[in-house]
């Protein structure tokens, strides 16, 4: 596993100006969770990033991924700031302000739309959608197949600049195409996870 990159995530001071003129407070986030939920083959499988201590201290907890062959999971995705207490659910502002928001799911374990690797364990696509009627990516599905590799979890956020949006309907295939310098926007949260499907 690259723990490299995952450092690099990681106290995720996101959610800036918007280019409206209305500044969000930064905010953190110490914990990704991804939730595999199977349609009929499997059980469900919970896979966790977690820095409980922040920046810097003790490295994280990345939870492997490992996935049945030929089941279809519901994927859903939650972010957490765990140094609140309680924890406080990211997630619910990502929703809210989906429009400016989405997950991308690359690496050599995806095939997808922002992820151009045929053969890959994981086949995605996504379920849902914000305002605007492009997806968000908490909710999706993910086909399983035997392979093992990496899948990387990126949130980004996309505030529109000078009130012309910068998510697009093509901003997974720019990212599969040309990677994250290709779209606009920061880096939320970005996390690699190990699968193994078999």
């Amino acid at each position: 596993m690259r723990l490299s990159a995952l450092f690099a995530i990681l106290l995720l001071a996101a959610c800036g100006d918007d280019g409206g003129g209305t500044i969000n407070p930064p905010e953190v986030i110490t914990t990704v969770t991804l939730t595999f939920t199977p349609g009929a083959l499997g059980t469900t499988v919970i896979a966790e990033f977690d820095d409980p201590d922040g920046d810097g201290g003790d490295p994280p907890t990345i939870d492997p991924i490992d996935l049945v062959d030929g089941a279809t999971y519901t994927l859903t995705v939650g972010f957490e700031n765990r140094l609140e207490d309680p924890p406080e659910d990211i997630t619910v502002e990502v929703e809210d302000e989906g429009d400016e928001h989405q997950i991308f799911f690359t690496g050599t374990a995806v095939d997808g739309p922002a992820s151009d690797q045929p053969g890959a364990p994981l086949t995605h696509s996504y379920d849902d959608q914000d305002a605007n009627g492009l997806p968000i990516g908490l909710s999706n599905t993910i086909v399983a197949a035997t392979g093992t590799g990496e899948l990387t979890v990126t949130l980004r956020h996309m505030p529109p600049v000078n009130e012309t949006p910068t998510k697009t309907a093509d901003s997974a295939m720019q990212v599969s195409e040309g990677g994250f310098s290709a779209i606009g926007g920061e880096t939320d949260a970005q996390v690699d996870f190990d699968v193994t499907v078999q």
